[in-house]
């Protein structure tokens, strides 16, 4: 296990991630982990009051792992800031937040480092774990008229322009590595979230605030989409993106204008949704998405839902045919 030490010249690096009954995966993750080539870093895993093995499980191949257990699920938001906090006391140079349902090639944090500085945060490229070769949509534009990704990735190859390192707009916190004085100055996740779209306004504060964002190609890892809650697509999941889409729209967008016109758009495609969701017999999925839109307008944000409301069984992450590779995977 690497440590940051006084010996190593090169930045320390608090590796921080969220544990909810993750014995599925954490294993590979922690294997994966050990085998970085880059040494000055600690773990620091933040666990969710996991019911299973997985902390169990991780100590086997991250004994020095420092561990911080929650009494109850406080969610993806309200785990990073009990971890940031642990980081910024220890004086870590940077912060990388890490999803554990992702395996990583082993030089991966060295390129995050070299391209990341002060002012700079950094991401990797992401494939999907289950299909190689295929994009996880992890970064890119973010369309704040719609509140979806400008350019659809998810599941698709990689082109030239993406194997350009270059600065973007947004970026997910499965894999980001982040300037500890980013931390100080821009403050902690916006708890109101819980999880989803906590990463799309924690990188807009942070570039409003003047922080790049780089996006590093030679990085790579592969990330079980949506493991840690089931899938891709469980009504679980369906329930936060669409309340919390409107609250990140209110929170940013200033202008009326611009804000009817998301309305107009969101409750257009939502109840095509809908529709759709009801005519495939997935009332589940659709009571999940209206109870969704109910709880933004009652203003009922942070955790409302627990994941036990509408069980689904394990998966390891997202699996799809081949037609299906670029066709309902993302909020549109």
């Amino acid at each position: 296990m690497a440590n940051p030490s006084a010996q190593d010249a090169r930045p320390s690096v608090a590796v921080l991630s969220v544990n909810t009954d993750g014995g599925a995966f954490i294993e590979e993750f922690g294997t994966s982990l050990a085998g970085v080539t880059y040494a000055n870093y600690r773990l620091i895993v933040v666990d969710n009051a996991s019911a299973d093995d997985s902390l169990e499980i991780l100590r086997r191949s991250q004994p020095e792992a420092v561990i911080l257990q929650n009494d109850a699920n406080l969610g993806f938001t309200g785990a990073c800031n009990r971890g940031i906090e642990h980081c910024l006391s220890e004086s870590f140079d940077y912060v990388l937040f890490i999803n554990n349902d992702l395996v990583m090639e082993p030089g991966f944090l060295d390129h995050l480092v070299a391209a990341a500085d002060e002012r700079t945060m950094a991401v990797p490229k992401s494939y999907l774990y289950h299909h190689p070769g295929r994009l996880d949509d992890s970064v890119g534009e973010f369309d704040w008229l719609r509140g979806v990704w400008k350019r659809r990735i998810l599941g698709k190859r990689p082109d030239t322009d993406f194997d350009q390192p270059r600065l973007v707009e947004s970026a997910t916190l499965s894999c980001m590595l982040v300037p500890t004085g980013l931390l100080q100055e821009v403050g902690s996740l916006d708890d109101n979230f819980f999880i989803y779209y906590d990463d799309t306004d924690f990188t807009h504060r942070a570039r409003q605030r003047g922080y790049r964002l780089r996006f590093v190609p030679a990085a790579i890892i592969y990330h079980r989409k949506g493991a840690t809650i089931g899938g891709t697509n469980t009504p679980f999941g369906l329930y936060y993106l669409t309340r919390n889409r409107p609250y990140l729209i209110r929170k940013h967008v200033r202008s009326p204008l611009r804000r009817a016109l998301f309305w107009s758009y969101f409750l257009s495609t939502r109840l095509l949704r809908l529709i759709g969701l009801l005519a495939r017999g997935r009332t589940a999925h659709a009571k999940a998405l209206i109870l969704g839109l109910v709880d933004y307008w009652r203003g009922r944000m942070g955790k409302t839902v627990e994941r036990d409301r509408w069980p689904v069984p394990a998966q390891p992450g997202l699996k799809m045919p081949e037609q299906e590779r670029t066709k309902d995977l993302t909020q549109s």
